[in-house]
């Protein structure tokens, strides 16, 4: 009896042992991951890199100063397949000796209508041209857009990689498609 008691209060003892409170843990630096990361690079940036490998998984990014110019570089996790990419901040593809083996794409075009200022970015558009050119071209990549002013007036000349397939665009700032 005094055996079954001993081994009773033993047991007791050990299981009150294994109720404690887990700790808290207290973070003092943020929590990156390379989707982070990649979500702050430059636009142009993340557009090489969709275009070179798709959806690929980032294991990666590291940024390095060349000249007066940076450097991203890009490791993935399926090295077998996806060797390193190097990514200059304008878009263009370099080779691992900073050659550019892609150039970015083309920011501006000639025009000769009213003022137009060229190379205006996609996402620097006003809403409201942003939804009508979506609307329109949904799966449309965007080549370049054009800044038009006349007189009082603001036009959006966008034009897309595929003319073929998708025809420029001129859209107020409104949002109204200009024929």
């Amino acid at each position: 009896m005094k055996i079954q008691s001993l081994f009773i209060l033993a047991l007791g003892g050990l299981l009150a042992g294994c109720a404690s409170e887990t700790p808290t843990i207290t973070y003092h630096a943020p929590l990156t991951s390379p989707g982070g990361k990649f979500s702050v690079l430059p636009p142009a940036v993340q557009n090489s890199v969709r275009a070179q490998v798709g959806s690929a998984e980032i294991e990666t990014i590291s940024k390095e100063t060349s000249g007066d110019s940076r450097i991203y570089i890009f490791h993935f996790k399926n090295k077998e397949v996806f060797p390193p990419l190097y990514v200059a901040s304008d878009g263009s593809v370099l080779t691992p000796d900073l050659q550019v083996a892609v150039g970015a794409t083309q920011d501006t075009i000639e025009a000769s209508t009213a003022h137009v200022s060229n190379g205006i970015k996609f996402d620097a558009l006003p809403v409201n041209v942003v939804n009508t050119v979506r609307s329109h071209a949904p799966t449309a990549e965007v080549d370049s857009v054009q800044k038009i002013t006349a007189g009082s007036d603001t036009f959006y000349d966008v034009f897309f990689k595929d003319p073929q397939h998708h025809p420029r665009l001129l859209v107020s700032e409104d949002g109204r498609v200009v024929q």
